[in-house]
């Protein structure tokens, strides 16, 4: 039978490829001589994930095993950091659509070599897990890449950082010379006290902080944000230009602070198409949530309400209320109350709800 694919241009074989993963993209190299070695010009997604949740597999087999002393644990490490060198040490490709790893490493070198791989390749989406690894007393693995110029990371789309610390002073070079960023997701970083984002040509969409334990300063200034997602402690955030978010989520104990304030936020409340509150922690007074401003183009409410106290329906109903255009509302409550009874127990909450479901368009969710 003629070979009519391997008669294929490079170019058209290695876009075929890149649609693989990198272990089957490299086990083609067995198909025929012309197949050898047009792997290692693999452009698609480099991942590099656990797959087999090796903290779980040595507690199986080790009860009262220490992460870090565990001889399986380093040994697993091991043939991980065996298994990824080799394979970006071969690839010849001159960019990379992404490059995710999520393993428990101990070397900051290898996390260097990574990252810096990461700029030779002009890698479009960069994910760097390393929750596994993060035990009490231990400093986080830092990205620091080297930038040999300021176009280093110009192909950037989407970082992502989960469980690796970050210096200010590199957090702002990427927001000022990488172009392309629209993605950014940061969390558990212990050294960042102060955030701004901001740059001459920014483009960032979609901003996720959560967990930065020392963050006091949060200030946006991003014209093309459309998403924010904020976990944190009490601190300042300065929302100073925000004309085209329309979906948030707020949680931790600034949400407290958040919905005290509302009205601090005015520029851009009317502009929320989904608001997200987690109040596991928040108590309001009653008669303060009778003046909370209207969301006037409010589809999609979700709010998380803490323990079995039944007063704590309040929140809802001020929201629900300010919000005459909600389409979707999603209540979620804690295992503690059947939601039902909940919503059977406050007259209040069950009457306002009924007028949302006399409209056709109007969906309600309710989870324990």
């Amino acid at each position: 039978m003629d070979d009519r694919i391997s008669k294929l241009p490079d170019d058209i074989l290695i876009c075929i490829l890149s649609r693989l993963t990198i272990e089957e993209a490299a086990r083609a190299s067995i198909l025929s001589y012309r197949w050898r070695y047009l792997w290692r010009f693999f452009t698609g997604c480099l991942d590099f994930v656990d797959p087999y949740k090796i903290r779980r597999l040595a507690i199986l087999s080790d009860p009262y095993y220490k992460c870090e002393d565990n001889y399986f644990i380093r040994a697993k490490r091991r043939n991980f950091i065996n298994l990824v060198d080799p394979i970006i040490g071969l690839l010849q490709t001159k960019s990379l659509q992404q490059l995710r790893i999520c393993y428990p490493v101990n070397s900051d070198y290898d996390v260097d070599s990574w990252v810096q791989f990461a700029v030779d390749k002009r890698v479009q989406r960069l994910e760097l897990d390393f929750s596994e690894s993060k035990t009490e007393g231990h400093e986080l693995h830092s990205f620091s890449p080297y930038f040999k110029t300021t176009s280093s990371f110009s192909s950037l789309v989407s970082l992502r950082l989960i469980d690796v610390d970050i210096a200010e002073e590199v957090l702002h070079y990427l927001l000022c010379y990488c172009p392309l960023l629209e993605v950014l997701t940061l969390k558990g970083a212990e050294k960042l006290i102060r955030i701004r984002v901001s740059g001459p040509s920014l483009k960032l969409k979609y901003l996720e902080l959560r967990d930065l334990p020392n963050l006091s300063n949060l200030e946006i200034n991003a014209p093309n944000l459309i998403s924010f997602e904020f976990c944190a402690g009490e601190l300042t955030v300065n929302f100073k230009h925000v004309p085209s978010l329309v979906e948030m989520s707020i949680e931790g104990d600034y949400c407290t602070y958040f919905v005290y304030t509302l009205h601090q936020f005015s520029s851009f409340l009317p502009q929320l198409r989904t608001l997200k509150l987690n109040l596991m922690v928040v108590s309001v007074p009653e008669d303060f949530l009778n003046s909370i401003p209207k969301f006037p183009n409010l589809k999609h409410l979700e709010m998380t309400l803490a323990n079995g106290d039944l007063d704590c329906y309040h929140p809802c109903v001020a929201f629900l209320k300010a919000s005459p255009l909600l389409q979707e509302f999603t209540f979620k409550l804690s295992h503690t109350v059947e939601p039902c009874a909940y919503v059977q127990n406050n007259p209040d909450f069950k009457y306002l709800l009924s007028l949302f479901l006399n409209n056709p368009d109007f969906c309600v969710h309710v989870f324990s």
